[in-house]
């Protein structure tokens, strides 16, 4: 059994182009149910692959696709960098 512990830090802490693997999806249930249904789910490996200039908004890379989340979206989504 694994222990997270320390090595997990929010989606929105996640630097340009690096991945990681989605722990746990805590957003608002609104925001919840969105990203569960573009692939977003506990398992799933992420990319960051672009930053807004004015850093509201990232590019994810999830499954094959990007999508643009607001960066406050992202605050609730624990990964574990790999």
């Amino acid at each position: 059994m694994r222990v997270w512990g320390d090595v997990m830090k929010s989606l929105n802490d996640l630097e340009l182009n690096k991945e990681a693997i989605v722990i746990k999806v805590a957003a608002n249930e609104n925001i919840k149910n969105r990203l569960l249904d573009i692939g977003l789910v506990p398992g799933s490996k992420i990319k960051t692959v672009l930053i807004s200039p004015g850093k509201d908004m990232v590019a994810y890379q999830i499954k094959g696709a990007i999508i643009a989340i607001r960066k406050d979206d992202t605050k609730d989504i624990m990964v574990e960098e790999l």
